[in-house]
């Protein structure tokens, strides 16, 4: 996925994300690009998002290929169901997948639930995304920059 994410396009992201945690009862949510690259996250693990974003996304590519070879165009989704821990993986469209981690304590039928009507919203803001202003408004034009000083970044003023 080729795309520019500006801050109000994470905003609504994060959003979507923070309201599926709350409904779904699990721990954690990402999205990421087919890539693994981590684009949106929620919640508060101590695992490492961009490695599951990684991995996540290499398990997804494999069960593509599997349903490939089974005659099916794709799986939709894929549940690795632990004793303690799970992780939910969902395509949110060709490019993007939506990641769920969920401890035994959350149901799997509300993970199951309540991501659809947030594949639903992320499909839509991502297509808005994709097929917004190609010229970034005045808010979203100021570069980031890496700053000598104490912060790590700064916005550069011109």
């Amino acid at each position: 996925m080729a795309q520019i994410l500006h801050e109000k396009d994470s905003v609504r992201l994060r959003k979507v994300l923070v309201q599926l945690l709350a409904r779904s009862e699990s721990d954690d949510c990402l999205l990421c690009d087919s890539g693994g690259h981590v684009l949106a996250l929620e919640g508060a693990s101590k695992h490492d998002p961009f490695l599951i974003s990684a991995l996540g996304a290499g398990i997804f590519g494999a069960s593509r290929e599997l349903a490939r070879m089974l005659g099916e165009n794709e799986f939709s989704a894929v549940l690795h169901q632990g004793e303690h821990r799970s992780i939910f993986l969902r395509a949110v469209d060709a490019d993007t997948l939506l990641v769920m981690i969920f401890s035994r304590s959350a149901n799997v039928g509300l993970v199951k639930l309540y991501s659809t009507p947030a594949v639903d919203d992320l499909r839509q803001i991502l297509a808005d995304i994709q097929h917004g202003p190609s010229v970034p408004g005045p808010e979203d034009s100021r570069p980031f920059v890496l700053s000598p000083d104490a912060q790590l970044f700064s916005l550069r003023k011109e």
